[in-house]
């Protein structure tokens, strides 16, 4: 018997360094739309760990779950390119930026019910680009789609 099989929280931190390289590797070849769809998942995750913590009044867990969550909404308003994606880019950022508005309100107000609104936008947004990602996925594997013009241009 090894020293890690011997030592279950050896065991427990080569799991979790694996599990990290697998989804730093998933993030690294995972396509525009893909990665977009995963910037939601997380948005979610961290969402409903604050609305938990609120619903505990566990203040300092929901602080720090609605931070990464407005995190990944500026990221998201900061790559939205408004020349190529038109009224889509500006239609997103209004809705990220209203979504991250409601968001600093619930932070202030330790109120889960803000949280909650945003769970319900992102997990629309979500199921919207995750079909997108599909039929993406399917162009590509069909040879087409132009995948320069694409990762150029991509307006998520």
């Amino acid at each position: 018997m090894t020293e890690t099989e011997a030592n279950p929280a050896m065991q427990a931190i080569e799991t979790a360094a694996r599990l990290e390289q697998y989804k730093q590797a998933q993030i690294e070849t995972a396509t525009p739309e893909r990665l977009l769809v995963m910037l939601y998942e997380g948005a979610i995750k961290f969402l409903n760990l604050a609305a938990q913590a609120l619903d505990d009044k566990q203040w300092e867990t929901s602080h720090r779950n609605i931070l990464k969550a407005e995190a990944i909404l500026l990221e998201l308003m900061s790559v939205l390119d408004m020349d190529i994606g038109g009224e889509l880019a500006s239609n997103l950022f209004n809705l990220y930026d209203y979504m991250y508005r409601i968001l600093v309100k619930a932070n202030i107000e330790h109120e889960s019910a803000g949280v909650r609104e945003v769970i319900g936008l992102l997990e629309n947004l979500r199921t919207a680009w995750d079909e997108v990602a599909g039929v993406v996925g399917q162009m590509r594997a069909e040879g087409k789609l132009d995948t320069e013009f694409r990762e150029r241009h991509f307006a998520g």
